[in-house]
């Protein structure tokens, strides 16, 4: 999956407007927060995501140009790390954090870091709004591609967004959830390796209510 320049312009656009729409909701937050303390994890929330939309819009015009992905050999394990020391913060002893990955796992693999901690921490904030008790990240191997998972155990992905056909962008119908899930799928399908491409994987959770979110990486 690629993007063009006038999809490109109309993500923007959307993360622009979305981010508006957040800052809104923060402003309410932190007023709100002078009388009700549980409002203030709430807004740190709101922040986290707020820099999710402005991030992503800040390198969408990468995407367009040659070499806009920039692979390097990065730690797995460290980029887990720093996701769970972000959900524990925003979690603080509302949520249950865990971690679970195989005994063996790769000292480095190739990919653009800043894109995939950006669709990485997108997908971690989705869920930790959503969740009841408890959000699981995952790391695993599967073929030659390497998965970054995140699980929560509420909600459930509705049908339109687990679907692989692209948004309509260009109409200005992408927000929420979607928005993060379209760029999580252009970083995905923007790392290559012979031939492979790298995806998205969107469940919802056979076992109970939740959902699971997987980056796959070749």
């Amino acid at each position: 999956m690629t993007v063009d320049s006038a999809g490109a312009r109309a993500l923007i656009q959307s993360n622009a407007r979305e981010a508006a729409d957040l800052a809104g909701e923060l402003t309410l937050l932190l007023d709100r927060g002078l009388a009700e303390a549980e409002c203030l994890p709430a807004a740190r929330l709101v922040t986290r995501r707020l820099s999710d939309r402005l991030g992503q819009a800040m390198v969408l015009e990468r995407l367009l140009r040659p070499g806009g992905i920039r692979p390097d050999a990065w730690s797995p394990t460290d980029l887990v790390e720093e996701l769970e020391h972000e959900a524990v913060s925003l979690a603080g002893c509302r949520l249950t954090i865990s971690v679970v990955a195989p005994d063996l796992v790769p000292q480095y693999w190739f990919f653009d870091r800043e894109l995939v901690a950006m669709a990485l921490h997108n997908a971690l904030h989705s869920a930790l709004v959503y969740a009841r008790s408890a959000v699981t990240l995952e790391l695993g191997l599967d073929g030659g591609y390497l998965g970054f998972g995140i699980l929560d155990d509420a909600g459930a992905f509705p049908a339109e967004l687990m679907s692989e056909v692209p948004p309509p962008v260009e109409r200005g119908e992408c927000n929420g959830n979607a928005l993060g899930i379209h760029f999580a799928r252009l970083v995905a399908a923007n790392h290559a390796s012979q031939g492979r491409r790298g995806r998205v994987e969107l469940t919802n959770r056979p076992e109970g209510i939740g959902t699971r979110f997987t980056l796959w990486l070749p």
